[in-house]
C-alpha cells in the first residue's frame, strides 16, 4: 500500500481541529492538559501543511524518465549534426571543384579552333 498524502491530510486537519476543541475543555482544571492540546494542534497543522506540499510534488512516471533521457539523446543527435556538417562541407568543396571542372570545359569549347 503507498502512502497517500492527500488523505493523511485530511487526518491531520481533523486532528487539528479535535485538539482546538480540546483545549477549552480541560482549560479550567487542568491547563497543563490544555496545553498539551494546543501543542498537539500546532503539530497536526504543521504536519498537515507539510502534507499538501508533499502531495502537490509530481509523482515521478514514465513521461518523467522519457523528459530526464531527453539530454542524452540531444546530445547524441549533436553529435551527429556535427558528422552531417563536416560531410556537408566536403561535398561543398567537391561541387566546387565540379563548377570549375565545368566552367574550364565550356571555356575550351568556346575558343576557336587552331588553324
Amino acid at each position: 500500500m503507498t502512502f497517500k498524502p492527500r488523505r493523511w491530510e485530511r487526518i491531520a486537519w481533523i486532528l487539528t481541529a479535535l485538539n482546538v476543541v480540546s483545549v477549552w475543555v480541560p482549560a479550567p482544571v487542568a491547563p497543563w492538559h490544555a496545553t498539551t492540546h494546543a501543542v498537539l494542534a500546532v503539530s497536526f497543522a504543521l504536519w498537515a501543511q507539510y502534507l499538501r506540499r508533499l502531495g502537490r510534488k509530481p509523482v515521478p512516471d514514465a513521461s518523467t524518465e522519457e523528459r530526464l533521457s531527453e539530454p542524452q539523446a540531444r546530445s547524441d543527435q549533436f553529435d551527429a549534426l556535427h558528422d552531417v556538417q563536416a560531410r556537408v562541407a566536403e561535398l561543398e568543396e567537391r561541387l566546387d571543384f565540379v563548377e570549375r571542372a565545368l566552367v574550364d570545359v565550356r571555356a575550351r569549347t568556346q575558343l576557336p579552333p587552331k588553324a
